[in-house]
């Protein structure tokens, strides 16, 4: 379980079997959407098979890089997510479900706060690195603080398109990252309670956002929040509960007949309940604590420090947004539109997360015994 080749290997493996997996759910579970929309039942599943192969292109590209050349080009990456984000305010921004987290590309849309994950993974460890390097320089923590402002404007700019959930992912990304870097515990309670505030200002300051956290801490037991505020929230129980151990089949669900929104995208894993049953939900749950677990053993044996801090900034966004997806989905937490990791109907998703694995697949190759049996099995 510990053996560092034997978890890049089945990290592999648990990638490749998640979005085998999602493509199937996605063509199962989009199909009466597509045919109330006037299209080929086929054309959503079609789409997650085009940007399916896309990701795993990347995927295989990222690999091979160096991680030297990530960190080389860590700034870069992170002011290139900048300035993509800043462009769904511009007049190719699209507004999808009151989030305006999109740009239109011509043949697609595309969500930048995707691709910013992805660059707040790469950068932060170095930011972090450097700055606890000068803090033990000076004795003065201040250091910090450039990290922190950094981090404090990525969240600021997905939070201009509405998109707290993505914000709140990026959110944990970068303090999780702090923390492994030896950020003081003081300026660690002070973001938290600054990220409460906040939080807490932005969902009393929207109706919306309000009215979904109320509803689901409150008002889902009533027939009022069950016919508004609720409806998608009680659906995705209904799915769950009528799949039973072993599902009702693919293809098979009810649900998915226009009953429950989104439910090839952000409540996916509902139909999954439905169709593959209680065993179906608990084997995706296992997929992604083994991939969570790969990654940590790799990260802990690794021996350098930017390296490791990658891997674990990777399985923080990885699991830290599935654990969030599922929460939703069984009505632990409100509806924030966060979509699940390689399995979730979207084209930047599956492929950032594709692109992160990759670069999780590069970083573990510089472990001496994972980069001797790859490069023996590359020659």
């Amino acid at each position: 379980m510990f053996n560092p080749l034997w978890c890049y290997h089945c990290f592999v493996g648990v990638v490749m079997f998640l979005t085998f997996v999602g493509v199937i759910m996605v063509f199962s579970s989009s199909s009466i959407t597509m045919l109330s929309s006037d299209k080929s039942p086929w054309s959503q599943g079609a789409n997650q098979a085009m940007f399916c192969a896309l990701g795993l292109l990347l995927c295989a590209l990222g690999a091979h890089i160096q991680p030297r050349v990530y960190r080389g080009l860590s700034g870069i990456l992170l002011i290139i997510s900048w300035f993509v984000q800043l462009l769904t305010l511009t007049p190719i921004g699209v507004e999808i479900n009151g989030n305006r987290g999109w740009i239109n590309i011509g043949f697609t849309t595309v969500q930048p706060a995707e691709f910013m994950k992805l660059a707040v993974c790469i950068w932060m460890p170095l930011a972090v690195i450097i700055a606890k390097s000068r803090a033990a320089d000076t004795r003065n923590n201040n250091s910090y603080a450039v990290p922190i402002i950094m981090l404090g404007i990525c969240c600021a700019l997905v939070m201009l398109g509405k998109d707290m959930g993505t914000t709140m992912i990026v959110l944990i990304i970068g303090v999780i990252a702090l923390l492994l870097g030896g950020m003081p515990g003081k300026w660690f309670w002070s973001m938290v309670m600054l990220a409460v505030v906040a939080s807490t200002a932005l969902i009393i300051q929207s109706p919306n956002r309000l009215a979904r956290v109320t509803a689901a801490y409150t008002k889902c037991g009533t027939a009022t929040g069950f016919a508004d505020t609720c409806y998608q929230s009680v659906h995705a129980k209904y799915a769950l509960a009528s799949g039973g151990f072993l599902g009702v089949g693919i293809g098979n669900s009810r649900e998915k007949w226009n009953y429950l929104p989104e439910a090839h995208n952000d409540f996916i894993f509902a139909i999954i309940g439905e169709e593959l049953g209680f065993v179906g939900t608990v084997m995706i749950v296992l997929l992604f604590v083994i991939l969570g677990w790969c990654l940590l053993c790799v990260a802990l044996q690794a021996t350098d420090r930017y390296t490791a801090m990658v891997l674990m900034c990777i399985a923080v966004w990885i699991l830290g947004q599935a654990m969030v997806n599922i929460m939703v989905v069984i009505g632990l937490l409100p509806v924030m539109g966060v979509p699940l990791p390689f399995v979730s109907a979207g084209g930047s998703s599956l492929v950032m997360c594709l692109g992160a694995a990759g670069v999780a697949m590069s970083m573990m190759r510089q472990q001496a015994q994972i980069a001797t049996a790859t490069d023996r099995l590359s020659s």
